[in-house]
């Protein structure tokens, strides 16, 4: 599943200012001891809540949120680092409201977002080796919310989550934190699209509370570690290479310049190209990660040709169909005009057929994820390991508008699946129709599933089927 890539207003307050000094490498590296390597951000599941990088976190938080109380205008306070990524109190402050989903940004905007938020918890935690660690959700043992967050008398911890996250029978399913589907992209746009759904936005779903909602994610302690594994998976992407590369012909993507603070409270500017480096630019690295992918910003860069390129295939004129708490199917097309065409298709090494949902929206956070099934057969049950399972829909940073903060306008959510193994088993079994199935699915209580409870039912405005072309 991806979202669609668009460029909705984002340069907001961010690249409305005049004169811009970018980050130079003295200022990245302030603080830095000298003859110091990167610094190592940790695998929380490897941290005891002893763990000084643990206890230093706890510290930070504390501090930044009494700094909060005390002087609001403080952009190291929690509460202003938090409206950075999003908030509904109003008047907005410089800077806030800028996160970005929905956007080809969504990688290096919050990668900038995580160093200098990283760079204050080391000032307020008089802890100049501090390293944000990151929630490993992937590996099988790491699924439940990390034990230092449940603790009640920690700073870690928040009541507004869903209470089974915090009283430790909550896990995240399997499917939620997959990006294997996500890494079969070779292109950014595609890969950086569908991380965004799955597995970011089913997390947040997922754990609920503030983590829910854009407007109070970050307010969430847990949602920095999430993130940081977020970033983690773009040093994975572009190592898998392939032809994986940064949109490094994109100038808007290249550019536009982005507002945040220092550990002292100074404003500081970065652009995308200031952060495609983490272990040079940033000086951090990831605990047993490969060896980090080095790109660079040119000022004169022939643009590559395209490696893939989307047509139209069929237009599915069904109305907009609804998704609530029951199990729901709607046709896709008939196999017999199109039989032999849709077999070459499902079956070629270098054209994917995509199946698109367009103009999805809720009122408000459904506060579910919906497993997407294509040519499901209609009385088979829903499997995520079957051939027909395609990915999963949640909503998160678009598609929902309460979830409209500050100056930004409401944009509806944009999913596409690669639907070729899906297709070609529904032919072998000589169905009539191919269809598309969506199921709800909640969170694992005592590692078995739960029945979700849908806060806000979901409408699927256009479907379409397009063809993704390989040059």
């Amino acid at each position: 599943m991806t979202t669609s890539p668009t460029r909705r207003r984002f340069i907001g307050a961010a690249g409305a200012i005049a004169s811009t000094t970018l980050i130079g490498s003295s200022l990245l590296n302030a603080g830095i001891a000298e003859g110091a390597g990167p610094f190592v951000r940790r695998d929380i599941g490897g941290l005891m809540a002893t763990d000084p990088i643990i206890v230093s976190y706890r510290k930070a938080v504390k501090a930044m949120q009494t700094l909060s109380m005390n002087n609001p205008n403080d952009p190291r306070g929690w509460a202003y680092q938090a409206a950075i990524h999003g908030t509904r109190t109003m008047p907005t402050k410089l800077a806030w409201n800028t996160c970005q989903h929905g956007t080809l940004f969504f990688w290096s905007w919050h990668r900038m977002y995580l160093y200098w938020f990283e760079r204050i918890v080391r000032k307020m935690s008089s802890d100049p080796t501090w390293a944000l660690p990151y929630w490993n959700w992937t590996s099988a043992s790491e699924r439940h919310l990390p034990s230092m967050f449940r603790d009640v008398t920690s700073e870690l911890y928040t009541p507004n989550r869903n209470p089974s996250f915090n009283d430790g029978t909550g896990s995240l399913p399997a499917t939620d934190v997959d990006y294997s589907a996500a890494f079969a992209f070779a292109g950014f746009a595609d890969a950086n699209g569908f991380i965004q759904g799955t597995p970011h936005g089913d997390v947040h779903v997922d754990i609920g509370g503030w983590m829910g909602d854009v407007p109070t994610a970050a307010q969430d302690p847990i949602f920095y570690l999430h993130h940081s594994n977020i970033d983690r998976l773009w040093n994975l992407w572009l190592a898998q290479g392939g032809g994986r590369t940064d949109p490094l012909a994109d100038n808007p993507w290249k550019n536009t310049i982005w507002t945040f603070f220092d550990e002292n409270g100074a404003t500081v500017h970065m652009t995308s190209c200031d952060v495609l480096r983490a272990a040079l630019q940033l000086n951090y690295r990831y605990e047993g990660e490969p060896a980090q992918v080095n790109e660079y910003c040119r000022l004169f860069f022939k643009p590559p040709i395209p490696l893939y390129y989307r047509v139209p295939f069929l237009h599915i004129p069904v109305p907009p169909e609804t998704l609530g708490q029951e199990r729901v199917s709607f046709p896709l097309f008939n196999t017999a005009p199109l039989r032999e065409k849709l077999f070459g298709l499902a079956e070629s090494q270098t054209r994917t057929l995509m199946l698109d949902f367009s103009n999805v929206v809720a009122q408000r956070q459904p506060g579910v994820v919906w497993e997407v099934y294509v040519g499901l057969p209609a009385n088979a049950a829903a499997n995520p390991k079957g051939p027909f399972y395609v990915g999963n829909l949640s909503l998160f940073g678009t598609g929902i508008r309460s979830d409209t903060h500050g100056n930004r306008e409401f944009q509806p959510a944009r999913f596409s699946y690669a639907i070729n193994k899906a297709v070609a088993a529904s032919l072998r079994l000589n169905e009539e129709r191919v269809t598309a199935t969506l199921v709800p699915h909640g969170i694992l209580i005592n590692g078995k599933p739960s029945t979700p409870k849908v806060l806000s039912p979901v409408r699927i405005g256009q479907v379409n089927i397009l063809v993704e072309q390989r040059r």
